[in-house]
């Protein structure tokens, strides 16, 4: 009833700017929820009644109205939504001069109401649907049945192989102070959506909702492994088109991963933490462009380090501490990662670093004398390397 009224009073308030006649509606008893004429709000107009029980559009002259309290001439139709009555709209004027405007209005308002109804549906389908993908994908262990329910609820397969894609899109959403967008807010969200279902080419059973104000969640479905492969495969022409997308809506710091496959809803929450690593280690490395899964060497490479296990980095640590707590350690270290980065290129090391060869080549020198290390030889170089991809990767960031 609540929602009516508020309804009512908006349809009110448009109609009155564009119609020369004062208007009314009512609700199924009688009792107008919303009126130009304010003084008439909350009261009850007994002839509603009649008008519901015609089923018609109902003139009231002025000779019939004269002895009738709280009624007015003009004319009044029944309004109906899914063959149900709702309501009454009444224009008040001649009854003969206002009796087109009121089939007018009377189509306006059920279109409005159908339209407003539409969307606090989909609005509920698009927040139980956030629900339950926060549901699946932020806790590890979940209840299969209860999951298997919804998924039959919404005709969504549970068995169905997916994987997770996070477009992470930063805080634009949160920070809109113009009144317009704030109003239209849930009309950009399913944009986003809808752009990001036509980029990816999902399915009906591919899940596509906000996890929050800052993250899209996708969970494409795929008929089998070699699907997958080539779902990847095109994954990464796909982000690139999707964030220059999302750009004509002004959101502009977007990153993009995706994890591995999953067969079913019951471990994608596997899929959704690969992807939510990637995109922080992606950030973490400034790697460009910022669109990331496991199966780009480039992102592989950059992993590398990250899988070398704690205990045998602390070895080396031990190994390495008199040339991690030198002075020039930073230099050296700097040095090194270019030399490396050019393939141990001497001369190509120490043109990018804008040094002579001959400092160069006395700088590795001492980093040899303080390590053990060969900086001639590929392994030795490999492993001093990755080792300061692990611990200092500030270093590699700046550069």
């Amino acid at each position: 009833m609540e929602q009516l009224v508020q309804f009512a009073q908006k349809v009110v308030k448009n109609i009155t700017n564009i119609l020369p006649f004062p208007i009314s509606l009512s609700d199924n008893d009688g009792r107008i929820i919303g009126s130009s004429i304010p003084e008439r709000l909350g009261t009850m107009h007994a002839p509603s009644k009649e008008v519901i029980r015609e089923g018609r559009v109902v003139l009231f002259e002025e000779d019939k109205v004269k002895n009738m309290d709280n009624v007015l001439p003009g004319a009044a139709a029944p309004l109906a939504f899914e063959g149900k009555m709702i309501g009454v709209v009444g224009i008040i004027g001649p009854p003969k001069e206002v009796k087109p405007y009121v089939y007018l209005v009377k189509q306006y308002i059920e279109m409005m109401w159908q339209e407003t109804i539409y969307r606090q549906l989909e609005s509920l389908k698009n927040k139980n649907l956030e629900t339950f993908a926060q549901y699946i994908l932020l806790n590890e262990a979940i209840n299969n049945q209860r999951v298997k329910q919804y998924c039959e609820m919404m005709d969504i397969s549970f068995d169905a192989n997916r994987f997770c894609i996070v477009i992470d899109i930063g805080d634009p959403l949160m920070e809109l102070d113009d009144l317009t967008m704030q109003l239209h807010l849930d009309d950009l969200q399913e944009k986003l959506i809808e752009l990001t279902r036509s980029s990816y080419q999902c399915d009906s059973h591919s899940i596509c909702t906000f996890l929050n104000t800052g993250k899209i969640v996708l969970l494409k479905t795929v008929e089998s492994e070699k699907e997958y492969e080539v779902a990847i495969q095109q994954f990464y022409s796909q982000s690139i088109k999707l964030q220059e997308l999302y750009q004509i809506y002004n959101i502009t710091d977007i990153t993009v991963a995706a994890g591995n496959l999953s067969s079913s809803l019951q471990d994608i929450h596997t899929s959704y933490m690969e992807a939510e690593r990637l995109i922080d280690y992606g950030k973490k490395l400034c790697i460009m462009p910022r669109v990331y899964s496991y199966h780009h060497w480039k992102m592989l490479i950059s992993l590398l380090p990250e899988q070398i296990s704690s205990s045998f980095i602390e070895k080396i640590n031990w190994k390495l501490k008199s040339f991690a707590s030198d002075d020039k350690f930073i230099e050296m270290a700097k040095t090194f990662i270019v030399y490396c980065k050019t393939n141990l290129n001497i001369s190509q090391a120490a043109k990018e670093l804008f040094v002579h060869r001959n400092t160069l080549i006395y700088r590795l020198q001492k980093i040899e004398s303080m390590t053990g290390l060969d900086s001639k030889k590929f392994d030795d170089c490999t492993l001093l390397y990755l080792w300061l991809l692990r611990n200092y990767k500030e270093l590699v960031v700046e550069m």
